[in-house]
């Protein structure tokens, strides 16, 4: 006779194979205790039939069953670890974990070794094996990952049983090194931002300007000098790392500590507004050689300084070095140029591999739907515009060649610089520059020159301006690009207004009309400056900051706007 049989699921109706139907009732946010949720939980194998009860039947035969877990199987005749996986992210130091391997079978077990045992992977707290583990024992290891070894460490840590059990650790982690070398600030340090932006333009000059990436690519780059054993150690360290990813100090906010950090510390406090700490991420202590630094984890950032996720692995006195730290990596392995037998010179260019995130301009005042770019650009160097025409050529070589304007419209072009700026001017350049996000986004623009000048009075309920005669009417027409003005007052009052039509009064005045009102009386000797101003994007991608000295000194930057179209605005 054959008897069918099965395993009873839960008042629930729930059912997992790998534990009892009691157990799998509970949920799993709620199990406390070993083992956790994360233990192994392995189906319980069959064993060999271990009592023989003196029964005996003439007509003996075979009963196929299976046996119904219970809940006790759910804790005992297995290996349990705890925890099952580690994922260490980015390893700058010695990281070290508690691992708790437990014995829960109701026998001694024999472990018989530990396998993958990587390069850089350390297992400790524990006699070697063999070793014998009693029933139920519990022993705690301490797995200890070093920057040394793989640069990406995906690996499975094995306690091998002698009854055939491997309960396994996964490991996973990035590993990097500090890239400790300072740069020579005699030429500056150039930090480059690149976006995307798919920009498609039509025969009538409108655009779609499509953002291709989420966040910049973010480049630093710097010459450096080398000498003695920090040449023989930057020589060897592009020998065997130049292809891996290091702990890049930001060179440009650099700060000095005014507190001193005592080993196994969790604090660090120094200035954090405008500088590119962020949580999670990295920080750099350096002392007065490319031999003496540490790279800290923050876990989050105040206005007065930093905690970290471990404490600090050696003493920092005050005046030493402290850095905001990306990953990233050499865009190109650079020439190294022998001055002397003890002395090298390198140009080094690193590209950060995480975004870099930063805020957008919110505060820009806003003109017909678009922030405008108030500020005015240094003049100290000349600045140059242009018009860009979409012009095609038509060229038989026998004859002139025929040239149209399809469009008929000319775009500004026109260049910004910006210099002298300290911590909040670099934020304030890095946050514009988000905001442009490379071609995609536009602002207004304006001139900061003395483009019109007013000759007479305008009331406050006027909607002409006369102006000296400077050919508007005749080569302005109020078109794109030549149609927007901004008017500043001396009393700091800005108006923006839109020119809807001229006509020359004299030789040498002409009346402009404009859309609304001033709203004040004006006088022309209330006139600091009448400016065009023309919606443009970036006319490039990419943007570079030149840091003539750290993030408390200089630094300039220089920017290209090209106009768009806003007809429709």
């Amino acid at each position: 006779m054959l008897l069918d049989a099965w395993i009873p699921r839960s008042l629930v109706q729930a059912f997992n194979p790998l534990i009892s139907g009691d157990y799998d009732t509970y949920d799993p946010d709620d199990i406390v205790g070993h083992p956790p949720a994360a233990a192994q939980a392995a189906r319980l194998s069959g064993g060999e039939l271990a009592h023989h009860w003196p029964v005996a039947s003439e007509q003996q035969r075979e009963l196929l069953a299976r046996a119904a877990q219970c809940f006790s199987d759910d804790y005992y005749h297995r290996i349990h670890i705890n925890p099952r996986s580690l994922d260490l992210g980015n390893v700058v130091s010695a990281q070290t974990t508690p691992v708790w391997v437990w014995n829960a079978y109701l026998i001694p077990q024999t472990l018989n070794s530990i396998t993958g045992l990587d390069e850089g992977i350390e297992v400790s707290g524990q006699p070697a094996p063999p070793l014998l583990y009693a029933a139920l024992q519990e022993r705690e290891y301490q797995v200890s990952v070093t920057p040394d070894g793989q640069p990406v460490l995906d690996t499975v840590l094995s306690w091998v049983f002698g009854n055939g059990e491997q309960p396994g650790l996964r490991i996973t982690a990035n590993r990097i090194i500090a890239w400790s070398f300072a740069p020579d600030w005699g030429e500056g340090i150039r930090e480059r931002f690149e976006w995307l932006t798919d920009v498609m333009t039509s025969e009538t000059y409108a655009q779609q300007r499509r953002a291709l990436r989420t966040a910049p690519r973010r480049e630093l780059g710097a010459p450096m000098y080398v000498e003695g054993r920090e040449r023989q150690m930057l020589d060897l360290a592009l020998f065997g790392w130049g292809s891996r990813v290091w702990a890049l100090p930001i060179w440009p906010d650099i700060q000095l500590l005014e507190q001193s950090v005592p080993v196994d510390s969790l604090r660090i406090n120094c200035e954090t507004e405008y500088l590119d700490f962020r949580a999670g991420g990295l920080a750099m202590l350096r002392g007065e050689s490319a031999f003496q630094f540490e790279v800290v984890e923050v876990e989050s950032v105040d206005s007065a300084g930093l905690d970290l996720k471990r404490g600090t692995q050696q003493a920092w006195p005050a005046g030493s070095r402290l850095y905001p730290a990306r990953p990233a990596q050499l865009t190109r392995q650079p020439e190294v140029i022998r001055l002397t037998d003890t002395i090298d010179e390198a140009e080094v260019q690193f590209l950060i591999l995480e975004p870099s995130d930063c805020d957008t301009l919110t505060d820009l005042t806003t003109y017909r739907g678009w922030p405008v770019l108030d500020v005015r650009p240094d003049e100290s160097e000349d600045l140059t515009r242009q018009y860009e025409r979409m012009l095609v050529t038509l060229d038989s070589r026998t004859a002139l060649p025929l040239v149209s304007d399809i469009p008929g419209r000319a775009m500004p072009v026109t260049g910004w610089r910006w210099i002298d700026m300290g911590r909040a001017a670099r934020h304030w350049y890095r946050c514009l520059l988000y905001t442009l996000r490379g071609q995609q986004a536009a602002v207004w623009v304006p001139t900061h020159a003395d483009d019109l000048t007013l000759v007479d009075t305008v009331s406050d309920a006027a909607t002409t301006i006369d102006v000296l005669n400077v050919g508007y009417a005749r080569f302005g027409q109020a078109r794109a690009g030549r149609r927007d003005i901004r008017i500043e007052l001396v009393t700091g009052q800005v108006l923006y207004r839109r020119i809807t039509g001229a006509s020359e009064i004299t030789a040498d005045i002409e009346r402009l009309a404009i859309d609304v009102a001033l709203g004040v009386a004006v006088e022309p000797a209330d006139i600091a400056r009448i400016c065009w101003m023309a919606l443009s994007c970036g006319a490039s991608d990419s943007a570079e900051i030149d840091h003539v000295t750290d993030s408390e000194g200089v630094a300039s930057a220089a920017l290209v706007f090209r106009g768009v179209r806003d007809d429709d605005l």
